[in-house]
């Protein structure tokens, strides 16, 4: 079964999924976990955000039901992706079958690896940059430090914004 595009209004994303499921389709919207810090918050935590933005997957034979222009969070003038001659975009469902293993195997999350430049997110040491030297278990992170000529530090992962 191949897949259409549906087009989302800003920042709209999980109110049309919602919309749509409760109108008894079945909607897909792929997803990635990244850190997010909350306004007016120094602790960042793993977020789920939207691979593609103001994009839902649905269904091809889907596309055109009546309730997919009814539901919230649609893009009222251009609903559907398509192309100048009207004809809507279509995606192989392997295609989709792709991302969505490639999102449940974490591919698209934000994950820090070894050499990475971080900084931290909160406290005395907010502007320093480190460099990730290895993982270790439960959530802590091993850092090098411009401290001291070079020193070693271990750190709470969720204490640390990724830069580069």
């Amino acid at each position: 079964m191949d897949w259409a595009a549906l087009i989302v209004d800003p920042n709209a994303e999980y109110l049309a999924l919602v919309e749509l499921e409760r109108y008894g389709l079945k909607p897909y919207l792929a997803q990635a976990k990244r850190l997010w810090t909350a306004p007016r918050s120094t602790a960042p935590v793993m977020r789920k955000f939207p691979i593609f933005p103001r994009y839902l997957l649905i269904p091809y034979p889907d596309a055109h039901d009546p309730h997919v222009r009814l539901a919230r969070g649609i893009c009222r003038h251009r609903c559907l992706l398509a192309d100048e001659l009207g004809r809507p975009w279509r995606a192989p469902a392997k295609v989709i079958d792709g991302v969505r293993e490639a999102e449940q195997s974490g591919q698209f999350d934000e994950i820090l690896h070894k050499g990475d430049h971080v900084t931290m997110a909160c406290g005395v040491l907010a502007t320093l940059r480190a460099v990730c030297t290895s993982d270790v278990p439960s959530g802590m992170i091993e850092l090098l430090t411009p401290l001291f000529g070079g020193s070693k530090a271990t750190v709470n992962a969720t204490r640390i914004v990724h830069a580069s």
